[in-house]
């Protein structure tokens, strides 16, 4: 168990690297490997999916963005020295031009994470969905994810033929903050349905809800080059920074098919999108 902080607010984490972890070679050289069903599970690491260089050079075209000294590269790593005067994907903040970017196109439409996504939805008519989000946090950050569900945030009739697919480019783990999931949680749909606030939100005090519901937090072990993928009906969170190095990740969504796609999700993000 480890102590973490979200928002400055303390709680409890269990971490392992032997829950729901998969290699990827073992899903591209074994025709006969079949994956959990991420509905079942709630989460699914995939180890080794993105090369380090393409994680370094995506790493690079998302920070050389900033022309304001607010990143420096030092010792061949990027760290956060002010926050942009403009909120995350507002205004002039670099991050929505970071999308055009064919390091990061070159991430999103690789041909790895394709046909991952096709064998965990079960379908050669995946949807990828045009709205993808960007973050960058550091312990210069204001606050960190709260806890939610992203069936929130994405409407469809179907839920369970919908998946997320969160990206770290590069550093992650209790020093630098990732996502992290309340266990089961996705068992608890309709309990957890009447805690949902008008922020869509769950709650901002990761310690209490974990007491209220008797569910631990869980903190996989990712590393650069793994991705995470998780259901909507799972309750995640992230957790404060203690570095200055960022975290940089990239968020996706993949529905089965056109049917199961949110219109919504049609337009490039920007920060102040309202979703």
């Amino acid at each position: 168990m480890e102590v973490l902080f979200a928002s400055k607010k303390k709680f409890d984490c269990y971490s392992s690297k032997e829950v729901n972890t998969f290699n990827f070679e073992d899903l591209s050289f074994k025709d006969d490997f079949d994956l959990p069903e991420l509905n079942k599970v709630g989460f699914l690491v995939i180890k080794n999916v993105i090369s380090r260089s393409d994680i370094d050079q995506a790493r690079d075209a998302y920070f050389e963005l900033f022309k304001n000294g607010e990143y420096i590269k030092c010792d061949k790593e990027w760290i956060h020295l002010n926050n942009h005067q403009d909120p995350h994907g507002c205004n002039n903040h670099p991050s929505k031009d970071f999308l055009k970017k064919k390091q990061f196109l070159k991430i999103i439409l690789g041909e790895r994470l394709n046909y991952i996504a096709k064998k965990l939805l079960k379908s050669q008519e995946i949807i990828l969905s045009p709205r993808m989000i960007v973050r960058s946090f550091s312990k210069l950050s204001s606050r960190c994810t709260y806890a939610h569900r992203d069936k929130e945030y994405f409407l469809c009739k179907n839920p369970k033929n919908v998946m997320t697919c969160w990206i770290p480019l590069g550093a992650v783990g209790s020093e630098y903050g990732q996502l992290i999931y309340l266990s089961d949680s996705h068992k608890m749909e309709k309990q957890i349905d009447s805690l949902v606030t008008n922020e869509k939100i769950i709650s901002k005090d990761l310690d209490k809800l974990s007491k209220d519901l008797n569910l631990q937090w869980i903190r996989p072990i990712v590393e650069e080059g793994d991705i995470l993928f998780h259901s909507l009906e799972i309750v995640h969170s992230s957790f404060d920074s203690s570095s200055k190095t960022p975290r940089l990740s990239i968020d996706l969504r993949f529905s089965s098919s056109i049917k199961d796609h949110d219109p919504r999700w049609s337009n490039p993000w920007r920060g102040d999108d309202g979703l």
